[in-house]
């Protein structure tokens, strides 16, 4: 049987799960449709696709699951416009970095005739210093020996879960369960703050007078430092995200604000020790996160409940009309 999969949203992950899953078994076919013509154009350039839509209703017509991934700026709209021709007996799987917030969306035009689950793969550690983004960054490998979180929502069905458990493990994976609070908590810490850094950094070094002979001046460093501008999770209204985990987001922002206060204090003091120590701190910190990060996520004692790829494909297969 073959299992008709239709990726809304052409972006890095979905794109990297759909090569993943071609690599898995030749009874895959997918559609995929994007709002943003250049992602459209770049997913048809890695030959997954059997059609690159031009309307998402093209897209999920007939489909056995669904892939969402769109911007998050885009996600409640699209789903209004696949109320009519989204079939009821499709499984929608959301991998946006947007949890709750997407769920809801959901319930709100859905209902729950529509199962639904979402999961958010890590990325491979191989892909850290990738300046690529989107879906001509996408790979077969992208989530080989990662963690898999799956966010556990109180009414899925065991079926559901199972469903996302083979998933995972077909993405090269290892399934972790979560919950779509904790889970936003960690892509709120973790993704967003390092774009919403970038933006403040980049503001205020185009905001300093000497700026237009600085930015002659200026060079990897900066680059670099606001290199998260160049893969934000918006279509066209940046920042909708951030504001979609406002709580969250608030607290870190207050958290990032005493530290960049502490930091000034130590320079307003020339307090060299406070500030040599600010820096060996940090460097030690990312040093072991790098080294941990690089390390293989899957655990070397897998619960028995966690299917081998064979098994998990199988069973995967069966969503297949």
């Amino acid at each position: 049987m073959t299992v008709k999969v239709a990726c809304v949203g052409l972006s890095q992950m979905s794109v990297s799960a759909a090569l993943t899953l071609a690599n898995q078994s030749r009874d895959f076919k997918f559609k995929g449709w994007d709002p943003a013509l250049d992602a459209r154009v770049d997913a048809d350039r890695t030959k997954v696709f059997s059609a690159i839509t031009k309307k998402p209703q093209e897209t999920v017509r007939d489909a056995d699951l669904v892939l969402l991934s769109l911007p998050s700026d885009e996600a409640e709209s699209t789903l209004k416009i696949l109320d009519v021709s989204m079939g009821r007996d499709v499984v929608v799987i959301n991998i946006s970095p947007m949890q709750v917030q997407t769920l809801r969306y959901f319930r709100e035009v859905f209902g729950k005739k529509v199962p639904f689950i979402s999961v958010f793969p890590v990325l491979n550690p191989d892909t850290l210093e990738d300046c690529l983004f989107g879906s001509r960054a996408a790979r077969e490998d992208m989530f080989e020996k990662s963690l898999v979180f799956i966010s556990d929502a109180q009414d899925a069905s065991p079926a559901i879960l199972d469903l996302a458990v083979d998933f995972a493990v077909l993405l090269g994976g290892q399934p972790l369960f979560t919950t779509p609070e904790e889970l936003d908590g960690l892509i709120t810490a973790n993704l967003l703050l390092p774009q919403l850094s970038a933006a403040a950094l980049m503001k205020a070094a185009a905001k300093q007078p000497s700026w237009q002979e600085g930015k002659k001046l200026a060079g990897g460093l900066l680059f670099h430092s606001t290199l998260p501008l160049a893969d934000l999770y918006e279509n066209e209204y940046f920042g909708f995200t951030a504001r979609a985990h406002g709580e969250n987001m608030a607290r870190l922002v207050e958290d990032l604000i005493r530290e960049l206060i502490e930091v000034r204090d130590f320079l307003k003091e020339e307090n060299k020790e406070k500030i040599s120590d600010l820096f060996n701190q940090a460097l030690d910190s990312r040093d072991e996160w790098l080294t941990e990060r690089h390390r293989s996520q899957i655990s070397t004692q897998i619960a028995t409940s966690i299917p081998g790829k064979d098994e998990a494909l199988k069973r995967f297969l069966k969503l297949g009309k």
